[in-house]
């Protein structure tokens, strides 16, 4: 088993598979595992609070729950029922769980996975115009899922729904450890642009969103104030326009990511367009911070899609994420640090197979390893969840590789109905979540003593499961340090408590290349549920 490890080392470097930059494959001191309530309205509150002590007893920390903003302020501007949701956190607290709810202002239905139907409140729609209030694609389709993010309104509609939730809710911050802020379509940070209703279909590379008026207004000026005159403008792009109001979004969006998006006009438009993204997070961050900190004291949290498709393709590349908004993950995630943010990132059980597939050019993996990495450098607290349903416990391990290799502070599984039957009782696939995915980090210092080391070399101990590397990934689950008042080496990090492992102690010379393996059969240990030692003699 150990001696595939070095091979697979080889192999990674040989063929250029993404370099990750964690030092050690590991979990977080505060991991947390979490499951997704049911879309749906719960309707047996017994049957329910059976399901959720399942969960707990199956180390499940927190359930997160959609919380309907087109159920709560149905009947009129400011006229509240909270009524179902305090049901539903008094049942939450009864199971002895952790909640996290969801303010969801989006429509749920016709997104991936919807199984109900909830719209925005009806009342909604007499405060402006169709134009000023939703989003309308590059085929003319006016989607009112959301409101527009350039809607002046839409901002001030949030603040009065989060500070309703703050009043009526305070008496629950004993469970509430985190609270979700939709972004847009699904709950996420992003333009409606991969939609049905809209004639997409995977892997379609989705639609721009900036046809309505407002939308194009808001180009123009950005435009205006970076260039200051339409002649500085037409000598960047190479036009011959007269005026800022000739400045529009692409007329044609195949035209335009095939030849356009790396032209001056096509950086231009692309950063806008994600600004408009990076603006209205900034501004429901502020005002849910406004009304959430002081009431609640818990992060506060965002999503940004897992858009995998077109990532490779051969005419447009990265089309999809374009279209959704996803021009620049660093300087998004800039806004995310700027606003207090944590970050939640999909597709964590999901591979590279597809990356160079036609039509698909599908390559989730390559963009956790990235989006992870950014928020790692950026100081921002990064959670996963899974973007499809989870059949079997090979999705387990594929998220496991990188909860643990990359630095994840939780992970949520879309959704509970994959753990608990409707009795309660579990299904086939509890055991193999609670295995990989829901566990408790203990702190284990790794002593080596006697190990052959000469000057520059280096001792790591790497082992089974992903949060030691799987004897595969060329990811140590710790680097070792010499002690010279005890003569051996020593590390401390994180593993699962009450779980079986095997490992072995491994010298890397002053370069970094392998060198020997501890010999003897490997060493098995079942850890026990809270912090110790192990010590390994060579």
């Amino acid at each position: 088993m150990y001696a595939a490890a070095s091979l697979a080392v080889i192999l990674a470097v040989s063929i250029g598979f993404p370099a990750p930059e964690a030092e050690a494959s590991s979990i977080r001191s505060d991991y947390k595992a979490y499951a997704m309530a049911p879309l749906t309205k719960i309707t047996d509150w017994n049957a329910f609070r059976n399901q959720l002590i399942t969960l707990k007893n199956n180390n499940i920390y927190a359930l997160t729950t959609d919380v309907w903003w087109g159920d709560v302020e149905q009947a009129g501007d400011n006229v509240f029922n909270w009524t179902y949701y305090k049901t539903y956190a008094d049942t939450v607290r009864a199971a002895g769980l952790k909640w996290i709810p969801i303010i969801s202002t989006h429509q749920c239905g016709g997104n991936v996975g919807d199984d109900c139907n909830i719209k925005l409140p009806t009342w909604l729609w007499s405060k402006g115009t169709q134009d000023q209030m939703t989003m309308r694609s590059e085929t003319g389709y006016y989607n009112n899922e959301t409101l527009s993010p350039w809607w002046t309104g839409t901002s001030t509609q949030y603040d009065e729904l989060y500070a309703s939730f703050a009043t009526n809710f305070s008496g629950y911050k004993d469970i509430i450890t985190k609270i979700y802020l939709s972004g847009g379509p699904a709950g996420e940070l992003r333009f409606p642009s991969y939609n049905t209703a809209d004639g997409w279909g995977y892997p379609g590379r989705g639609k721009l969103q900036a046809y309505t008026d407002v939308a194009k207004q808001s180009f123009q000026s950005a435009m205006n104030v970076k260039y200051g005159s339409i002649s500085a403008l037409n000598s960047a792009w190479g036009t011959s326009l007269t005026a800022f109001s000739q400045v529009n979004p692409p007329s044609d969006g195949d035209n335009f990511f095939i030849n356009g998006v790396n032209s001056t006009y096509g950086k231009d438009f692309m950063t806008w367009y994600q600004s408009v993204l990076e603006k209205h997070l900034n501004t429901i961050a502020a005002k849910a911070h406004s009304r959430f900190d002081s009431v609640f004291g818990v992060p506060i949290g965002a999503k940004v899609a897992g858009i995998h498709w077109q990532m490779n393709s051969p005419t447009m590349p990265h089309a999809a994420e374009f279209g959704a908004g996803y021009y620049n993950y660093s300087t998004l995630l800039d806004e995310f640090k700027r606003s207090n943010l944590d970050l939640t990132f999909t597709c964590l059980e999901m591979t590279d197979s597809q990356a160079y597939t036609s039509p698909y050019y599908s390559a989730p993996k390559s963009l956790v390893i990235q989006v992870a990495n950014l928020a790692n450098q950026k100081g921002i607290r990064i959670n996963g969840e899974n973007a499809l349903p989870i059949s079997d416990g090979s999705g387990y391990q594929n998220t496991a590789e990188m909860l643990f290799n990359y630095n994840f502070g939780g992970f949520t599984l879309l959704r509970m109905s994959s753990l608990v039957n409707g009795d309660g009782t579990k299904t086939a696939l509890m055991d193999a979540y609670r295995d990989a995915i829901a566990m408790t980090p203990i702190p284990v210092t790794f002593i080596v003593k006697n190990a052959p080391t000469v000057s520059g070399d280096s001792v790591y101990v790497a082992g089974s499961r992903w949060e030691m590397g799987n004897w595969t990934t060329g990811l140590y689950p710790l680097k070792l340090t010499y002690n010279s008042s005890t003569a051996d080496w020593r590390g401390t990090a994180n593993i699962g408590a009450s779980r079986n492992y095997e490992f072995k102690a491994i010298i890397k010379d002053s370069a970094g290349t392998f060198k020997s393996w501890e010999p003897g059969a490997n060493n098995t240990w079942a850890t026990p549920t809270a912090g110790t030692s192990y010590t390994i003699t060579w």
